[in-house]
């Protein structure tokens, strides 16, 4: 019982500290660990730009490991980008060969930044794709602008495994956040092991009407990481 009432208070101390270390600048993450404030962040495929002031530096995305959006409040992981074998076009493949210059500048290309929604153990990523408009707005056939939201999840820093998010597609279903469905919930009672309340608690969400979303599942693997902190 001691025991239990102090692993509760220790975990309210964390979700307080977790808190009040909330950011109000942006900032950037060196590979060899220096955190810089910046008054600006612009990514690119290879490089990371900063502001401070009137002073501008670009860094290699290789040099650097993460970044926060303080306006946001979006932290950015950055991630092995998995290479696929790349032959050269045939000598007579024309269509091929105007297009290769393009695929050799993603080849150029060896990490990219993910938003990570965890921090701790067990990291839930969302990488999202901008999907701009198609026609013209009012016009037959036109296709507004949206977004396509790719979900992972990983522990500490092992290769990311991607995230089922809905298997019971419904049409005109406009909700962009994960959902705590068959497929999650499996994946998470892998991800999520070794706490029985933490197991009570996402067992109750699979089970809940409606569905459990994104926030709640942030909130569940957040409660998790604590308890693997307070444990340590």
């Amino acid at each position: 019982m001691k025991q239990n009432i102090i692993y509760k208070l220790t975990l309210s101390v964390l979700w307080l500290c977790s808190y009040c270390n909330a950011q109000t600048t942006d900032y950037i993450v060196t590979t060899a660990h220096d955190t810089i404030a910046v008054d600006k962040i612009t990514v690119t495929d290879l490089e990371v730009k900063t502001k401070i002031g009137d002073n501008k530096k670009k860094y290699k995305v290789d040099d650097i490991i993460s970044y926060y959006i303080a306006q946001k409040d979006e932290y950015y992981e950055r991630v092995p980008i998995e290479k696929k074998e790349r032959k050269a076009p045939e000598r007579y493949d024309y269509k091929r060969n105007e297009s290769f210059y393009l695929e050799q500048y993603e080849n150029d290309k060896k990490f990219k930044f993910i938003q990570r929604l965890t921090q701790g153990k067990v990291k839930l990523f969302c990488e999202v794709e901008h999907i701009g408009a198609s026609g013209k707005a009012g016009r037959e056939g036109y296709i507004a602008p949206s977004e396509n939201r790719t979900y992972y999840i990983a522990l500490y820093d092992s290769k990311l495994e991607p995230v089922i998010k809905e298997s019971n597609f419904k049409l005109f279903d406009f909700s962009y956040g994960l959902t705590l469905n068959t497929e999650v919930y499996e994946l998470l009672k892998q991800y999520l092991h070794g706490n029985q309340e933490i197991r009570s608690k996402l067992d109750h969400l699979y089970t809940s009407r409606p569905k459990a979303k994104e926030k709640q599942i942030v909130e569940l693997i957040t409660e998790y990481n604590l308890w693997v902190t307070s444990n340590q």
